[in-house]
């Protein structure tokens, strides 16, 4: 029986002197880096009517805009209307945002599978941001979303609310991109 020992030396100690600690850090940016699928990225102002309007792309726009949510307001953002019925997974959904609210704050998103009239058919997830700063920066969230049924001619909607009491602006468009990420979906047979 052979064994295998290694040794890795990080660092020389002098007799009667202690190593000095080094810390780690590390940043994930949601969707920053890696392989992106199901992405939309706001590409224009998000409306406040639950009247489906597609206000999202595939790819990130080459222009750049500010979408404004009054106090006690709503935006919308759905994606590009499915033609025919999907089914989506559970699994984990990611909204990144690049936000500045008046005071800072946490944002509330909701996460729905909605009809072709904007009727909500199943909420998928929901959840509060970490905290939006009073200057623009970028805020992600990650939430666990259960198993949806698009029906044919629906959307994926995320409603976003601004701080209790406050409001907020939502950036969108290259180097500042609000967008969601929905888990791999199937077309239903």
């Amino acid at each position: 029986m052979k064994f295998l020992f290694a040794f890795i030396v990080i660092g020389a100690l002098a007799v009667g002197s202690y190593a000095t600690s080094v810390s780690v850090a590390t940043k994930a940016y949601a969707t920053d880096s890696g392989v992106l699928t199901n992405v939309y990225f706001e590409s224009a102002t998000a409306p406040t009517s639950t009247t489906p309007s597609v206000v999202t792309a595939t790819t990130q726009p080459g222009t750049t805009g500010s979408t404004a949510i009054a106090k006690g307001g709503t935006v919308y953002l759905y994606s590009t209307q499915f033609t025919s019925a999907r089914n989506i997974v559970a699994g984990r959904w990611v909204f990144d945002e690049w936000a500045l609210s008046s005071k800072s704050g946490t944002m509330t998103v909701t996460i729905s599978v909605v009809t072709s009239t904007g009727a909500v058919q199943t909420t998928v997830a929901s959840g509060t941001t970490p905290t939006v700063a009073t200057t623009k920066g970028q805020v992600a969230l990650g939430l666990t979303g259960i198993a949806a049924s698009i029906p044919a001619n629906g959307y994926i909607r995320v409603a976003i609310q601004p701080p209790t009491g406050d409001t907020a602006t939502l950036y969108w468009g290259k180097a500042q991109g609000t967008d969601f990420q929905a888990p791999m979906s199937t077309v239903s047979s």
